[in-house]
């Protein structure tokens, strides 16, 4: 950590008490989201070594195969406040705080690429063993889906379905010429990214703090509202969990390089995961993360990889079309239940994908009979069709563009 990013973090924030947080803070507001999901039977601290890591447990009663939920860097388990109640309605869910963020314990990480990756990875594996998990489904979002990926490259035998949701550190930088472009804000953050430690600024403009961050997303915000019932909640949430002490974000900095972009791409690692292991993307249509490294990980794997893309979603997919994600996500789980890979006819991944983002899954999928046969590479003709109703924002009610001139879709 470079001296002016010490500085920022720790002496100025605290000699003018300059940060409107504390661990007390947090609780209160996490408490306040877990409260709102009856799916949640238990919360609690889960020992990994000399750490710990905040864990919810939902409906751990139920018989389907379980699901262990992974979110993304600057975020916690709160994020899946859309996703919990639906997903462990057949099953058990798992979600944790990763280390270094929310509510888990802030350790320090080596700036060393391997060993930052190794920590994060380790006190999964812990938590694992904790839990008593033995065979499940591992979902991962962003910096989340890149873990995923790592811990399944150590411990495969664990995992019975892989579900990489919009991940990060996928690729090698692209060169100028071909990069995607980037959100404007995102643009100007990163050069401060690159100075100091990811969320240093949000720390030192002190009390603007939750101003600044009441701007992320308010159709994020939102969407939360309807299971929260306040959209200053999912604000409040997501500052508190972000104007602590640096740890997590350090140790995601240990994994970067040239503003934001893998050390150890993760996509030229994905051959050597156990081929008998299933691996699916979710891709949000509008997000910034470049979605062909799905593709290129299906090319690459001679064994099952299936790429989903859900049109009228950004980063945040999980969210943005939480009953369509929710959806897909039960059809890969209820595949795994039957001991069979997931069969999605492209008839009714057109119907999914073109449904509004409030349908369920029972009013797109009318027959069984259409979980026909896996959908495959597009060809050329399908990937331009792709691209030209993403493009357009068609099947969704409402002009895509227009949608995202309201929502930044800055990744957290």
């Amino acid at each position: 950590m470079n001296m002016l990013t010490y500085i920022i973090d720790n002496y100025f924030p605290r000699f003018l008490s300059w940060r409107r947080t504390s661990r007390q803070e947090l609780e209160d507001t996490d408490t306040k989201i877990l409260d709102a999901l009856p799916c949640v039977k238990e919360r609690k601290f889960v020992p990994v070594g000399e750490d710990r890591l905040w864990s919810v447990t939902c409906n751990p009663d139920n018989t389907g195969t379980p699901i262990l939920m992974v979110h993304g860097m600057g975020g916690g388990l709160g994020l899946w406040t859309m996703n919990l109640d639906a997903l462990s309605k057949n099953r058990p869910v798992y979600a944790f705080d990763l280390l270094g963020f929310g509510r888990s314990s802030h350790p320090s990480f080596s700036s060393d690429a391997d060993e930052a990756e190794a920590k994060f990875v380790d006190s999964i594996e812990t938590y694992r063993k904790e839990m008593n998990l033995d065979k499940f489904i591992l979902l991962g979002h962003s910096l989340g889906g890149f873990l995923c990926a790592s811990y399944c490259l150590r411990y495969p035998e664990h995992v019975k379905h892989l579900i990489m949701v919009d991940p990060w550190g996928m690729d090698t930088r692209p060169s100028e010429g071909t990069r995607r472009e980037l959100p404007l804000l995102f643009k100007f953050l990163l050069p401060l990214f690159y100075a100091f430690n990811p969320l240093s600024m949000l720390r030192a403009i002190g009390p603007l703090g939750p101003v600044i961050v009441k701007k992320f997303r308010p159709g994020l915000a939102e969407t939360f509202a309807e299971k929260l019932g306040d959209p200053s909640i999912f604000h409040e949430y997501i500052y508190h969990c972000n104007a602590q002490s640096p740890s997590g974000e350090i140790g995601f900095k240990s994994l970067t390089k040239h503003m934001g972009w893998a050390k150890q791409p993760m996509l030229e690692r994905m051959t050597a995961i156990d081929p008998d292991l299933p691996i699916s993307f979710i891709y949000g249509a509008q997000s910034w993360v470049d979605r062909n490294s799905g593709w290129k990980v299906k090319q690459a794997r001679q064994s099952y990889v299936d790429v989903q893309i859900l049109r009228g979603a950004g980063h945040h997919v999980y969210a943005d079309r939480y009953n369509v994600f929710n959806s897909l996500v039960e059809s890969i789980a209820s595949s795994v239940d039957m001991g069979e890979l997931p069969d999605l006819d492209r008839r009714l991944v057109k119907r999914i994908h073109a449904a509004p983002s409030t349908a369920n899954f029972n009013s797109v999928v009318s027959e069984e009979s259409d979980f026909q046969r896996p959908m495959g590479y597009p060809d050329e003709n399908e990937e331009s069709e792709m691209k030209a109703e993403s493009d357009s924002g068609e099947g969704d009610g409402e002009n895509l563009q227009e949608k995202e001139k309201r929502k930044s879709s800055v990744s957290l």
